[in-house]
């Protein structure tokens, strides 16, 4: 009987909690702020996975879901900016990229592909001020961008060789 007891107690309280195992098929809303942020971080994640199987739409739904929880998430803002980028919805991507560093100055990941993107539409000083932040948070991002394909419009410009410290080697 004592034994059991303590068992019922567990069972009870376990019984309450919210099922956290699958996003979106909770049966109400999220009632806390942990349960919200768990939710953004959850949708992200699944974003994330779409990003990898090239299903745009449905990651830009997920990162949309994620937003809803936690409109301050960094990453869910990185992610909805890739795929509205490679859905060539290019004047949202540019806002949601904005909005990835806002939320973190220093999402190195969100700012070098702001930088990719202000390369490839031709806007250099965008795109040099992009890459000389990343590059000042991580060094490996200049040797990077000697050879990713986004960087190849400004690969010959004096600000570009002097931010991956190519001007430098040629001394």
């Amino acid at each position: 009987m004592y034994i059991l007891f303590p068992l019922i107690l567990f069972l009870l309280v376990s019984c309450t909690k919210q099922d956290h195992s699958q996003p979106g098929v909770q049966k109400s809303s999220p009632s806390t702020l942990n349960d919200s942020l768990f939710l953004a971080d959850d949708f992200t994640e699944l974003g994330w996975d779409q990003y990898s199987y090239e299903d745009y739409d449905s990651g830009l739904v997920l990162f949309d879901s994620a937003l809803k929880y936690n409109p301050l998430l960094s990453q869910a803002w990185h992610g909805r900016a890739l795929m509205l980028h490679n859905l060539k919805r290019y004047d949202e991507a540019e806002p949601a990229y904005k909005n990835a560093e806002k939320c973190d100055s220093v999402n190195k990941q969100a700012i070098w592909h702001a930088g990719c993107m202000y390369s490839r539409w031709g806007k250099k000083e965008q795109a040099f001020r992009q890459l000389a932040q990343v590059v000042s948070l991580d060094p490996r991002y200049a040797e990077t961008a000697k050879w990713e394909e986004c960087w190849i419009p400004l690969r010959a410009e004096p600000e570009f060789l002097k931010i991956v410290g190519a001007l430098d080697t040629l001394k």
